[in-house]
């Protein structure tokens, strides 16, 4: 029996990795997206099975060298599943008064263009598959309002916002696509360095920081007080459990420790509540 195959971007650390990993032991054949990260680490603990292929989702060329790098290792073959992962939070911290709109157009580029980047080189070997499929990765904090912290969770609902419309689009075709969105996993990206909290206290004019740092926390940390972590592999024991393997796809996938409650606090709060609820959770 052929293996079936994926292809996960940003695959050399945090969810990427662990997922990769994961599918590689259920005997997978896999293609390791990387950019900026090395993907030895990964390479070490995985099978032959498991192939590493420089992708800079934010560049047209490289993405298309990827895919085509994928189409001669396949062949004729098929491309099972695609995993648009690859995310950046960094270097549009601060407050919407103001925030760095040129880094915040570089997050796009990375969580929002990407996926449709690679969504598009993939698809013609993902149409060969007889039960091909997509999943974007998404976040659970875009369920948050978060003061200083709002540029990663915007560009996730727009990537929400976009699975939807990709799963009607794919629909005829047989083609499943969903968003996973993670919360509560411990990963690099989770690490906050004293370099980025001196960043986003930084991007502040002078006389406006002592106001902003009286009334609001350093957004990462109320949100690691709010939730326990889970490690990367264990979320990629439930993805693949409940994801990969499931036989229909839903539309999303809210995966993660203590973060049900966040859909919930949407569909039954008056927004009014919400606010004050998050207002505690961020304000000094």
């Amino acid at each position: 029996m052929t293996a079936r195959t994926a292809f996960v971007t940003g695959g050399a650390t945090g969810i990427g990795k662990a997922l990769i990993e994961k599918l590689d032991r259920e005997g997978w054949r896999c293609f390791a997206g990387y950019n900026r990260q090395s993907p030895d680490a990964l390479l070490d603990v995985c099978s032959d099975r498991t192939t590493a292929v420089k992708c800079d989702v934010t560049d047209d060329s490289s993405v298309k060298s990827a895919l085509g790098e994928i189409g001669d290792n396949i062949g004729g073959g098929a491309l099972d599943l695609l995993v648009n992962n690859a995310a950046t939070t960094g270097g549009a911290g601060g407050g919407v008064e103001n925030v760095d709109i040129d880094r915040f157009k570089a997050l796009f580029e990375v969580n929002f263009w990407g996926p449709i980047r690679v969504t598009q080189a993939a698809l013609p070997f993902i149409r060969r598959s007889h039960e091909g499929r997509i999943i974007n990765v998404g976040s659970a904090s875009q369920y948050l309002t978060i003061p200083m912290g709002c540029s990663y969770p915007v560009t996730k609902a727009a990537l929400r916002r976009l699975t939807q419309a990709l799963r009607a689009e794919m629909k005829p075709f047989r083609i499943q696509v969903a968003c996973l969105e993670p919360g509560g996993v411990k990963t690099p990206m989770m690490d906050i360095s004293d370099e980025q909290r001196a960043e986003l206290w930084g991007s502040f004019p002078e006389h406006l920081l002592p106001e902003y740092k009286a009334h609001f926390k350093f957004p990462g940390d109320a949100i690691e007080a709010a939730f326990p972590l889970w490690t990367a592999e264990k979320f990629a024991d439930r993805v693949y459990r409940d994801v990969v393997q499931a036989k229909r796809l839903k539309p999303n996938y809210l995966i993660g420790p203590g973060v049900w409650v966040l859909p919930l606090m949407k569909r039954t709060m008056p927004e009014a509540v919400q606010e004050r609820i998050f207002a505690r959770m961020f304000q000094r």
